[in-house]
């Protein structure tokens, strides 16, 4: 009885290693989450017919901008009139700047 008791014990301090593992890796999945939102603004009232390369030029002027999330109707073919927008973190100062003023 005490070598099964010593085996539960074992499998329940391995239990909670590994979610305390999982708990450290989800934290970090959610913390460049978190970063990646930071950096990441909304753009609406855009033409339907603006187009990906349309954006980043015009917000390459305020900064980096490393990815466009250009939001598409299915049917037309054509924007939906939004986008998200990711910028440098470097950047993100410079943005702000651009915005405020």
């Amino acid at each position: 009885m005490n070598e099964h008791a010593s085996g539960e014990e074992h499998e329940h301090e391995h239990a909670e290693m590994v979610d305390a593992v999982e708990d450290a890796e989800h934290h970090e999945v959610a913390k460049e989450r978190l970063k990646r939102k930071e950096f990441e603004i909304y753009i609406g009232g855009l033409d339907k017919d603006a187009v990906e390369d349309d954006l980043r030029k015009i917000f390459s002027q305020v900064g980096e901008v490393t990815k466009v999330k250009l939001l598409m109707n299915p049917q037309t073919k054509k924007n939906k009139g939004f986008a998200f927008l990711r910028f440098n973190l470097q950047q993100w100062n410079k943005l702000n700047e651009f915005v405020l003023s």
